[in-house]
């Protein structure tokens, strides 16, 4: 019983895991191809029984090709793009004060952990100074003029009995 519920636990999480993996792949090197990125290659993985001419024969040949140095047979995977981004476009972020070139990679940089962070951190730091701005302006003791009573001591004791 123990046995078949571990090995469904497996296999659940091996499938998050593959998951997880191909959308980095896709996020990292099919969204925003470039000079440094290299070529990304798709196997057929849905049939197991054909495993070994599907996935381990096209494998070890392309990289019998590149240790080779020569071009694999298989052609390897391509995400539409738009033809009309401008790739030299500059961005300055000075939310994160970093400088971005290209249209995809800002579209990348606006979507980042990092930049939302960011945001998030001066939203929060804007409403705290409004916040204090607001309570300075609306605070009751505010409008009044201080009075000046008898000696400097006897303001402090004054203000030690309303503490």
């Amino acid at each position: 019983m123990f046995r078949k519920i571990g090995i469904e636990a497996l296999k659940q999480v091996t499938k998050r895991y593959a998951r997880k993996q191909n959308r980095w792949v896709k996020n990292r090197f099919l969204s925003r191809p470039g000079p440094i990125v290299p070529p990304v290659y798709g196997l057929e993985v849905s049939d197991v029984s054909k495993w070994e001419e599907s996935v381990l024969e096209p494998a070890l040949e392309i990289v019998q090709s590149f240790i080779q140095g020569r071009k694999p047979t298989a052609t390897p995977i391509k995400m539409p793009y738009n033809e009309a981004e401008n790739k030299r476009s500059y961005h300055l972020c000075d939310l994160c004060d970093r400088i971005i070139i290209g249209d995809r990679e800002w579209a990348a940089h606006i979507k980042s952990k990092s930049h939302l962070n960011q945001l998030k951190k001066r939203r929060r730091l804007d409403s705290d100074a409004v916040n204090t701005i607001e309570s300075q302006s609306v605070s009751p003791d505010h409008n009044k003029e201080p009075k000046e009573k008898g000696s400097p001591g006897q303001n402090d004791q004054e203000l030690k009995c309303s503490v």
